[in-house]
This record gives C-alpha cells, sequence and structure tokens, in this order.
C-alpha cells in the first residue's frame, strides 16, 4: 500500500532522528571535546533533518490514511445511494417522492383486482371510472384555461394536481389492504375499506368539480364588474382546508 512507502521509512528516519538527539544530549562534551564544535553542530542538523524527515513522511503516510477513508466512506455513501435509488424503483407505491404514478396504480390496482373474491370485482369499475372522471377534470381544467388566455390561475390547476395526487393515496391503502386480504377473514375486510376509499374518492372529486365550477365562473365574468380573481383564490384555500 502506498502509505507503507511513507510510513516505514517515516518511523525509521523519526526513530534515528530522536536516538541521535538523546545520544548527542548525552555525550554532548564527549562529541565537542573529541571533534570539536563544529562536529557537534554538523550531528544535530543532521538528527534534526533525520527528525524533520520522518515527521513529514508519517504526516503523508497519515494524510494517505485519511483520504483512503474519505474515499471509502464515499464510496460506502454512493453505493447506499444507489441502493436506495434501485429500492424506489422496484418499490412503486413508495411515498418517498411524494407523488404516484396514475398508469403503474391503474395497473397493479388491476392485477390485485383479478385474484380478489368475486363478491368485490364490482369496485375495480368504480375506481377506474374515479380515475377517468379526475383526469376529466383536470383535461378541460387546461383546456377552459387555455382556450381562455388565462394564465393567472395556474394556482388551480395545481389544486387539482394535489387532488389527483390524494386520491392516488388513497388507492395506495387500497392495493395494500387487497394484497394482504386473507380468504378465510370475513369479506367486510375487505368491501368495509373499499367503501371508505371510493366515498373518501368522491368527496375530493366533488372538491374538483366544484372548484371547476368557480373557474368557469370567473372567466366567463371576466371584464365585468363581477371579475374578481380573490374570489377564486379564497375559495381554493378553502378547498385545500377541506382536503383530506
Amino acid at each position: 500500500m502506498k502509505r507503507k512507502k511513507f510510513l516505514i521509512p517515516g518511523i525509521l528516519m523519526a526513530l534515528l532522528g530522536l536516538a541521535g538527539r538523546i545520544g548527542l544530549a548525552a555525550a554532548k562534551n564527549d562529541v565537542i571535546v573529541s571533534g570539536g564544535m563544529q562536529a557537534f553542530r554538523t550531528w544535530l542538523w543532521v538528527s534534526r533533518g533525520l527528525l524533520l524527515a520522518g515527521g513529514v513522511l508519517l504526516a503523508a503516510a497519515l494524510a494517505i490514511v485519511m483520504l483512503a477513508r474519505k474515499d471509502r466512506k464515499r464510496t460506502e455513501q454512493n453505493l447506499a445511494t444507489l441502493r436506495a435509488a434501485e429500492r424506489k424503483a422496484k418499490a412503486p407505491l413508495s411515498t418517498e417522492s411524494g407523488r404516484f404514478n396514475e398508469q403503474k396504480m391503474r395497473e397493479l390496482l388491476n392485477t390485485l383486482f383479478e385474484r380478489a373474491p368475486n363478491e368485490v370485482l364490482v369496485y375495480q369499475a368504480r375506481f377506474q371510472t374515479q380515475l377517468d372522471r379526475m383526469n376529466e377534470y383536470q383535461a378541460n381544467l387546461s383546456r377552459l384555461l387555455r382556450d381562455n388566455d388565462v394564465t393567472e390561475l395556474s394556482e388551480a390547476e395545481a389544486f387539482l394536481d394535489k387532488v389527483e395526487q390524494n386520491i392516488f393515496g388513497k388507492m395506495r391503502q387500497v392495493y395494500n389492504i387487497l394484497m394482504m386480504y386473507d380468504e378465510a377473514a370475513p369479506i367486510t375486510e375487505l368491501t368495509t375499506p373499499l367503501e371508505d376509499a371510493l366515498a373518501h374518492n368522491d368527496k375530493a372529486l366533488e372538491q374538483a368539480r366544484r372548484l371547476n365550477a368557480a373557474v368557469t365562473e370567473y372567466v366567463n365574468h371576466q371584464g365585468t364588474p363581477q371579475d374578481s380573481i380573490g374570489s377564486v383564490e379564497v375559495f381554493i384555500k378553502v378547498l385545500q382546508e377541506e382536503l383530506v
């Protein structure tokens, strides 16, 4: 390893330099008497040089170790990120992103309803109809704003997107209930939560309908004394508070 190229020579030089300093300190007088002051200074600088060189090499070895640890940690973090991304890609109903994909939601629900008890097959079409209605509300609002060149009500489209995600959240619960249903359990363990989900989604769809109606009224009164975008904005806030 690269650190050994610096570590071993660094330790040897530092030990030699330290031994030289200790030896010179102990035999200072003898060295000066036998070799003179110049010899003493020479050996002193040699020992200092060895200590300095050893310290530099040890510092280099330490830096290599720290960099290696940092690189290893970064690699581990990158691997963890990749694994999380893979798990997320394999988990289409994960709430991490905060958004659900409609097409995937439909596919997953259809797959589970195909193997569900006959008593709940009727719910499959009802849930699909709710999704179709939500798409229709969104498409109609976008076309209304586009054809009438109403750019100031982008907040209305954002709210319908929020309503759609709210419905998808309830569909996610339905999926999980269907997935975990045990045929030995009473059928009401399926029908009751499915009815609750349908009722929840109907309320959300009613909010979408009311919003579209309010936006339509605003557009139709543009340029008249009744033209007030503030009333629509307030209405959107009210609907947001109602959305559960």
